[in-house]
This record gives C-alpha cells, sequence and structure tokens, in this order.
C-alpha cells in the first residue's frame, strides 16, 4: 500500500520536516512558521588552501623547472655533436623534462648495476651524478670498440678494461654542462669517480630535494636515458635567475672572445672523414666475377692526374699519391673553392 493512500500530502510534508530537523515524529505538533529561504552564508576568503607534504618540500615552481630544461638543451646539442664525433656514428640527444624529487625517490630509480659518474660543479659547492641507461652505455661501448653499437642481451657490471673508455665518455659528456650554466653561472666541472653501484652514491640525505633532468639519447638502434641528478643545495644559490625573462635577457648578450676560443677547440678536436679517390671504372659483371689475383683493372684516371680529395661527401681538394715515411700520402695541390663544391 502506498504511502500517499494512508498520509494526505500536508501530512507527508509535516513529517519530512520533522525527520530533518530532528524532532521526534510521535511529539505533539508544535506551531510552525513557514521558513523564509535566505541566502545562503559563505566565509570570507582567506586564501586558498593548499596540501603541503613536508616529506618532499617544493622549492622549485614549475617554471623554474621549466626554465631549467630549456637551459639544457644546448647541453643535449653538445653532447650529440660530440658523440658523433667521438663514435663516427650519427647521435641524437634531447631533453624530455625536468623534475624536482627527493634523492631517497631518485636512488630507487637507479639499476643495480649501473654506470654513474659523480662530479663536482665548482664554484657551486657539492657534487652531482650523471647516470646513463646501461643498455646505451654498453651500445656505446661496443660501438668504441670496434661493434656496430649493440648492447648485451643480459646486464652486467663493466670489466676493468671497459671502466676507463667508460670514464672517458663520461667526462666528455660533463664538459658540455658550461654550455647550460653559463648563463646563471660559470661553473667549471670536475670528474670524481665512476660508480657502478647505486648503494654507494650518497650524495646527500635521502630526504634532500633534488632536481632530475632527463634525455633521451639515441645510437643507431640503440636508444636510452640519460639522467642528470642535481642537489637542491648546488642549485639554491643561481634560483633568482631560473626564470625565462632573465635567460632571454642574458641570451641577447654578445658571444665572449673565451666562448669563442672553445668553440674553436672544440671544432678542432672534431673528426671528420677525408677519403681520397684513385679512380673510377666500368665492368661487366661476367667481367667482375671472372677478375683473378693478379689481373689488372684499368682506372680512369692518369697515373699523374690531380686525385679528388673528398671531406665527408664534398670535394674540398685535389691531390696527388705518394708515400710519406712507411704509409700511403696524398699531396694537396689544389683547393676547391666553395662554390665549385660537389656533394
Amino acid at each position: 500500500m502506498a504511502l500517499a493512500e494512508i498520509l494526505s500530502q500536508e501530512e507527508i510534508n509535516a513529517l519530512l520536516a520533522a525527520i530533518s530537523g530532528g524532532d521526534d515524529p510521535g511529539a505533539p505538533e508544535s506551531p510552525r512558521v513557514a521558513a523564509v529561504p535566505q541566502p545562503e552564508r559563505r566565509a570570507e576568503p582567506r586564501g586558498r588552501v593548499r596540501p603541503y607534504d613536508f616529506a618532499r618540500p617544493n622549492k622549485l615552481s614549475k617554471d623554474q623547472l621549466r626554465t631549467l630544461q630549456i637551459m639544457h638543451e644546448p647541453f643535449a646539442r653538445g653532447i650529440a655533436t660530440t658523440l658523433s664525433g667521438y663514435l663516427r656514428s650519427y647521435v641524437q640527444a634531447e631533453v624530455v623534462s625536468a623534475d624536482a624529487m627527493t634523492y631517497e625517490e631518485f636512488s630507487r630509480m637507479l639499476p643495480n648495476p649501473g654506470i654513474m659518474a659523480i662530479f663536482s660543479l665548482p664554484p657551486l659547492e657539492g657534487s652531482a651524478l650523471l647516470e646513463i641507461d646501461p643498455d646505451l652505455g654498453f651500445a656505446v661501448l661496443d660501438r668504441l670498440l670496434g661493434g656496430p653499437g649493440k648492447a648485451p642481451k643480459q646486464l652486467r657490471e663493466l670489466t676493468e678494461l671497459e671502466q676507463p673508455v667508460m670514464r672517458r665518455v663520461m667526462e666528455q659528456i660533463i664538459d658540455h654542462l658550461p654550455d647550460a650554466w653559463n648563463q646563471v653561472a660559470p661553473i667549471e666541472p670536475k670528474f670524481q669517480q665512476l660508480e657502478l653501484n647505486p648503494q654507494f652514491t650518497h650524495l646527500v640525505p635521502p630526504r634532500d630535494m633534488v632536481v632530475l633532468v632527463r634525455l633521451e639519447v639515441s645510437l643507431n638502434s640503440a636508444s636510452g636515458r640519460l639522467n642528470l641528478c642535481i642537489p637542491f643545495d648546488i642549485i639554491e644559490p643561481v634560483v633568482p635567475k631560473l626564470s625565462a625573462h632573465y635567460l632571454f635577457i642574458r641570451g641577447k648578450k654578445e658571444v665572449s672572445p673565451a666562448q669563442l676560443r672553445a668553440l674553436r677547440e672544440r671544432l678542432n678536436r672534431m673528426l671528420v672523414p677525408v677519403t681520397v679517390i684513385l679512380g673510377t671504372a666500368t665492368v661487366t659483371v661476367k667481367e667482375l666475377v671472372e677478375l683473378q689475383v693478379g689481373d689488372y683493372i684499368t682506372l680512369d684516371t692518369r697515373t699523374h692526374g690531380a686525385l679528388p680529395v673528398l671531406v665527408g661527401s664534398r670535394t674540398k681538394f685535389y691531390g696527388r699519391p705518394g708515400r710519406m715515411g712507411n704509409r700511403m700520402a696524398v699531396e694537396i695541390v689544389e683547393v676547391v673553392p666553395p662554390e665549385e663544391e660537389d656533394a
């Protein structure tokens, strides 16, 4: 039986009002005054309440973290250029993100065994850490030792022979950090040690804040991350300069003579392939498969003619073949003007 068939609508309304008001429905009904709708009372605004985690204090704003990410883009370009020349293979590197976290959170991300470099950033006080993905690190080692640049299927620790080679790679990467920091602090990175066990990399107490700059590096078919961990104590003196506006103003200044000298020195150390073409010939497939030891192939160049000398894929010089000591050599006899270079 429905409620409306027992009680009238007025009685139903009275019962609902008694329940919502906390009255006893069985108590004698008292006279009621119609309620006048009152405007909703709101508390005076006293500022927005935000949760705060004392175990993970936010010492850097999102804008400052974004500035740190932009700062390290020249660092990524420098890594790609140096490793491309050092490994004689095309390398790409880009900054993925810049985040703030506790050192404990970062240390839990480190593989064991791993590949980590600890270094200082004078005149800033303290030590920072650079960690390279083991797959990427072993691919670099394989390339340096004459392989195609592939990582082993099973993760292992670096051998005693591999450690000095990897240390040299890490030193070359760290040398590019001034490219990122020269607008906020004139640092001079100094390599301290290569570490393979993350349990021995106690830079700061576990609850201290650090900044983690993540880079993605690819080499041939191998790719992996490059993590740059910088404690907040190192960054704290330059925090006021971590703004896009400040970097924009500083970026408009002219390049200093010291920066130009450093750029020239790096360019002078770069390796480029130089090829001398002795000559070319056209043969049939039948002639090619019938070649035997002692056969001759007639080239389209003269015995004393000048040979094209290629730098990369462009003809930059002409020269004559010869010997220098016990080695074959070529003597440059003509420089090709830039407008006449052929790609």
